[in-house]
Order: C-alpha cells, then sequence, then structure tokens
C-alpha cells in the first residue's frame, strides 16, 4: 500500500512542478521568424528581446548543416535597412551562433538582411521582424 501511494505522490508531484514551469512562462507574444535555406545550411533567426523592439535588438543567428550539425567557416552580416551600414556579426564560438545588437529600425515590420559570405559566394537573406513599440 505505501508503495503505491509513493508511486502516485511521485507521479502527482512530476504533474505539478510541469504546471508550475508553464504558469512560470511571460506568457508574451513571441515573433515566429520563418526558417531559411542556403545551400546547405538552415539559417534561423532569434531576437532578443523578443519580439524585437524599435530601435536597438540583439540578433542571433544559428546556422544548422546536415543533421544540425553546426556551420563555423562563414562571415556573417547583418543590418536593419538598406541605407544602413553592414555590421559583422560575432562567432560565438565554433556552434555555428552568430550575434550582434544593432539598430534594426523603426516601424511596425522591418527586413532584417542577412548577408552570409563563404570563399567567393555570398547570400543576402531578408527576414521580416515585426516590432512592438518601445
Amino acid at each position: 500500500m505505501i508503495n503505491f501511494l509513493n508511486k502516485y505522490l511521485f507521479v502527482f508531484m512530476g504533474l505539478l512542478c510541469s504546471v508550475s514551469l508553464v504558469a512560470c512562462g511571460e506568457g508574451g507574444e513571441t515573433n515566429v521568424i520563418a526558417i531559411q535555406h542556403w545551400k546547405d545550411a538552415d539559417i534561423r533567426i532569434e531576437t532578443h528581446p523578443d519580439p524585437p523592439l524599435a530601435g536597438m535588438s540583439e540578433i542571433v543567428i544559428i546556422i544548422t548543416g546536415a543533421h544540425g550539425r553546426p556551420i563555423q567557416d562563414l562571415t556573417v552580416s547583418i543590418r536593419g535597412k538598406n541605407t544602413s551600414p553592414w555590421v559583422q556579426a560575432i562567432q560565438d564560438g565554433m556552434i555555428g551562433v552568430y550575434r550582434r545588437a544593432i539598430d534594426i529600425g523603426e516601424g511596425d515590420v522591418v527586413q532584417l538582411q542577412v548577408r552570409l559570405q563563404h570563399r567567393s559566394e555570398e547570400k543576402i537573406l531578408y527576414f521580416p521582424l515585426k516590432l512592438v513599440a518601445g
């Protein structure tokens, strides 16, 4: 009988912890940014904060190849609008993560531009970002 009660107590505590963790979330709206592709790479964007604010936001670019392996031999640059200069993202270790805080501009939606360079090849990808007022 005691083992039976311990088992159910353990399950109940697990469920209680799961519900508590879900309740601790911010509950705010997040930006859904579609993954884009170049050659064999998948390029995913995250913003901090999420959703991004007009003006300065940190942009994180995650680049993975076959089987989710990181791609780290790229030069990655970003800008928030056509008139802004390109700024090189900083590689965060050798894990296919590049990051940089930039002024992404103002408005309801901006087109974040990500330039990927590998040897003599280059590709510019456009990621629409819905901004929130700061």
